[in-house]
């Protein structure tokens, strides 16, 4: 048996590298997306069409790739490894959910200060435009939210993937796709609310309403029915 002292020592030396992998492919999803703007200012956007925080949207959306790539990696593959060397299922669950919440919110602390950079940056490179979202206020938010809430969703969907089978990343794919299908007309919904159809107006209206001190809290209510559900499939799961 090892001790929780050397299991979340394991941990952080087996994922020491990824705060660096973060902040490389936040900053260059952010640079990317910048010159991806620059490109359709330029030739496919009309003049007064205003501008979009595209590279910040860009740069949070690979963070969030990446991050929940590797959280579910370790709920399943470094589960199955971790366990057969000789740490008990508390010992790696406590280490694991350490480690990734503090990837979680370095990734979102990044994001940060590149969110007020273009907002900046947007208002002096194309200041005959008006920005058609401020995207660091959204990031203060639900930024607590979302740093807690996405290692709890990786350790829950970790946790089903071992007890069900690769069926779960059939359906966990269906709600991804419903996801980034509907949020974009959800997002729509907030600005131009006539113009958006009624189920997405209805749910721009509803997270709207919710109060800005309640998003941590809704955070923190995910986290601890998320990571409920995972240590109790995961307490129970055999190792191949």
């Amino acid at each position: 048996m090892i001790t929780m002292k050397r299991a979340i020592k394991n941990q952080f030396q087996l994922n020491k590298n990824k705060c660096l992998a973060v902040l490389l492919l936040e900053l260059g999803g952010f640079l990317a997306g910048m010159l991806i703007l620059a490109i359709l200012m330029r030739f496919a956007l009309d003049e007064g069409e205003g501008t979009i925080p595209l590279a910040t949207i860009l740069a949070a959306f690979t963070g969030m790739v990446l991050l929940f790539a590797n959280f579910t990696n370790d709920f399943t593959f470094q589960f199955q490894t971790q366990l057969s060397l000789g740490c008990t299922r508390r010992e790696f669950f406590v280490s694991a959910l350490l480690n990734d919440l503090i990837l979680s919110a370095f990734g979102v602390v990044v994001l940060l200060p590149l969110a007020a950079a273009e907002d900046a940056l947007n208002v002096c490179l194309y200041p005959a435009e008006e920005p058609v979202l401020v995207i660091f206020p959204l990031f203060l938010r639900y930024g607590i939210a979302a740093a807690l809430g996405l290692p709890a969703a990786a350790a829950l969907f970790g946790a089903l993937v071992n007890r069900f089978g690769q069926a779960m990343r059939v359906v966990f794919l269906l709600f991804w796709m419903a996801f980034w299908i509907g949020w974009p007309r959800v997002s729509e919904a907030v600005l131009h609310p006539e113009e958006a159809l009624p189920v997405y107006r209805s749910i721009a209206q509803a997270v709207m309403a919710v109060p800005s001190g309640v998003w941590p809290a809704a955070g923190v209510l995910a986290l601890i029915l998320a990571l409920g559900a995972a240590w109790g499939f995961l307490r129970t799961q055999q190792v191949n």
